[in-house]
């Protein structure tokens, strides 16, 4: 039977090279330059090896190679081209070695003397124009579309004439295409239209997304596009009203992982049932910015809920004459 590898990489001279040397192993080394491919093809075929190197996909290379092992009809062995600084896990099935550098040093070479050369490779980009089919755009608050955005999803995001592009898959924010001057000046946007739609794994694993793409923890973009934000009246509209009690959804360990939540408020305090504490109360009034920006951003990661106060309620109690008279006798002979 004849022997097969699986080569995930999207370096043409490099496939080549590692073609060549395959056959002579008498191995037909199958290439493909990214993971939804390469998943595809280890459902299907058995491949005794598998070798991942730099590739079209955003999933850092052991999670994919855990991905293609779990899905193998055999599982094989995974070798990882490692590039300088990268971390590897230690798994039994995974090897990593140096990524072969002496192509790139060759073309380096010949480019210092003024040799020229030509390669054919071209590095696809995404077409924005087709990022969401059909986008049926509405009006929505930007404030309060983060704070419901869930991973997989694609959105479009217009300001006038601007556009943003972006996608979120698990925890993690992608910003595609943005003509803001930085992503975080999304959370200041007023009269957006959105379009959205959700984002299923094979289409992510197949986008073509390069290092242009700015990419974050969705919570951490969060954390940073508040604590930019130093225009207080900004920050307090985001808010229902400052008469309104936190109340804490996410336990107090969370919350203590944000320095800018730790850093200005009491977290042990809000989660005290004893002690309610409005936004009024814990903002100074709303006139202290370090702390608004904390509670907003507590806020707007759904880690608490802001409730109204309780309204004191008076009760009135009827009670019958006949039973009443009978409460006054019995008091009456005590």
């Amino acid at each position: 039977m004849e022997k097969r590898a699986l080569v995930v990489c999207d370096d043409p001279i490099l496939n080549d090279i590692i073609r060549f040397f395959f056959e002579k192993l008498s191995y037909r080394a199958e290439v493909v330059d990214n993971p939804k491919d390469a998943v595809t093809k280890i459902e299907n075929s058995n491949f005794p090896v598998v070798v991942i190197g730099k590739n079209k996909g955003t999933i850092v290379k052991p999670k994919l190679a855990e991905i293609l092992y779990s899905k193998a009809m055999q599982k094989p062995h995974i070798i990882i081209f490692k590039e300088p600084g990268e971390v590897v896990p230690k798994e039994f099935y995974m090897t990593p070695i140096p990524k072969p550098t002496f192509a790139e040093e060759i073309i380096r070479t010949l480019n210092k003397e003024g040799i020229e050369i030509q390669t054919n490779y071209n590095l696809d980009e995404i077409d924005l124009d087709s990022f969401i089919g059909n986008p049926i755009y509405r009006e929505c608050d930007i404030f309060n579309f983060l704070k419901s955005l869930k991973g997989n999803t694609k959105f479009i995001i217009k300001n006038g004439e601007s556009k943003l592009y972006g996608l979120t898959m698990g925890t993690d924010l992608y910003i595609v295409s943005s003509d803001l001057e930085e992503p975080y000046d999304i959370i200041g946007l007023k009269n957006v239209e959105i379009a959205s739609e959700p984002l299923n794994l094979n289409e992510f694993l197949s986008m073509p997304l390069s290092n242009k793409v700015f990419k974050t923890n969705l919570r951490e973009f969060v954390v940073k596009a508040i604590d930019k934000i130093n225009d207080k009246d900004l920050l307090l509209s985001f808010l229902p009203d400052l008469d309104h009690h936190i109340r804490l959804k996410a336990p107090a360990y969370i919350l203590k992982q944000i320095d800018l939540i730790t850093d200005n408020l009491d977290i042990d305090r809000i989660a005290s049932k004893e002690d309610s504490v409005s936004v009024r109360e814990i903002t100074e009034n709303g006139s202290n910015l370090s702390k608004a920006k904390a509670v907003v951003c507590m806020y707007l990661l759904n880690m608490i809920e802001l409730k109204e106060p309780s309204a004191n309620k008076k009760f009135d109690v009827k009670i019958k004459k006949s039973f009443l008279k009978k409460i006054i006798d019995k008091i009456r002979g005590l």
